[in-house]
């Protein structure tokens, strides 16, 4: 049963409490927005279509490591979305105005090395999006309704706003390309600096968000998209907490990766990951890269599920 918006809302509210404490010194944020910059670099891509895994977006970010099996535009795209994260949150630091011209700058770090010609620039030619009915703006009427958007801004009022921000941006596609990349970029960016978790959607996410993003689009009803959002900021929040929250944690030693827990409890992995997407099961910790780990104390109740 999906939950209702007044309860997500009530929920991502206690939850920004917790993470302003987890996160209130600089040594703390610092640690987060490293983890975000690989991280959102790799689900932010992926959702448009790159091919490079979590590890691989990671290596070409930290270390510059690529491999010639992946397309050398897909490293491309994992460093620019880097140096764009790295630019909002220069943003963020300096407290300046969320403009246009940050808009456009960002949109330029997406694409410098990719599209130079169209990087930084709003669209000159009609676009449509690759199997939707949504008929987008035509581009001469681009710049006036993007100097609309950011008038609106200073409206913004709480998170519902700000994820609306995102749906209006992707419906007017100001760009030829990066439409999607730099929409969540912004986005995460307001969500920040009004004291909130970016969100993180997941590749497997990518059908429902997209979906919702057309239905919005086509019928003009917000609920379902609004309910997807807020759903993932939520669980974005819990993904943060298992990670950097070690209060209780668990000696790293006496984890066990989903490969060995899986072989342990006599399942398929398959299986494990179904329960952790359902709610049934919930990992020990998740790595700095994203990997769940699991405890030998969970092994019993996997039984207890694995007898239902």
């Amino acid at each position: 049963m999906e939950q209702s918006i007044y309860s997500l809302l009530s929920q991502i509210s206690g939850k920004k409490r917790k993470f302003n404490k987890l996160f209130i010194d600089n040594k703390g944020k610092e640690q987060l927005y490293k983890w975000l910059k690989s991280e959102l670099a790799y689900t932010s891509n992926n959702i448009e279509g790159n091919t490079l895994t979590r590890k691989e977006t990671r290596l070409v970010i930290e270390e510059d490591i690529t491999s010639s099996s992946k397309p050398f535009v897909h490293y491309q795209e994992a460093v620019n979305h880097a140096k764009a994260f790295d630019y909002i949150i220069d943003i963020l630091k300096s407290k300046t105005m969320i403009t246009e011209n940050v808009v456009l700058d960002m949109h330029k770090k997406l694409l410098s090395g990719i599209d130079d010609y169209n990087a930084g620039f709003y669209r000159n030619c009609p676009v449509r999006i690759s199997g939707s009915r949504v008929i987008l703006p035509n581009p001469v009427k681009v710049p006036d309704l993007m100097k609309d958007f950011f008038e609106k801004f200073d409206s913004i009022k709480g998170v519902e706003d700000i994820i609306k921000t995102h749906l209006d941006f992707v419906s007017i596609h100001p760009f030829s390309d990066g439409n999607g990349r730099c929409a969540r970029l912004l986005m995460n960016l307001l969500l920040m600096k009004n004291g909130l978790c970016p969100i993180i959607i997941r590749p497997r996410d990518r059908k429902r968000y997209i979906n919702s993003i057309e239905k919005a689009q086509l019928t003009g009803e917000i609920e379902d998209y609004m309910r997807f959002m807020l759903y993932r900021l939520n669980s974005s929040y819990t993904t943060i907490f298992d990670i950097f929250d070690t209060k209780n944690e668990i000696p790293q030693e006496k984890l066990m990766t989903i490969a060995k827990f899986a072989k342990e409890v006599g399942v398929p992995v398959s299986t494990i990951r179904y329960w952790v997407k359902v709610g049934k099961l919930k990992p020990t910790m998740y790595t700095e890269s994203g990997y769940m780990m699991f405890s030998q104390e969970q092994i019993n109740k996997v039984q207890r599920l694995n007898q239902k």
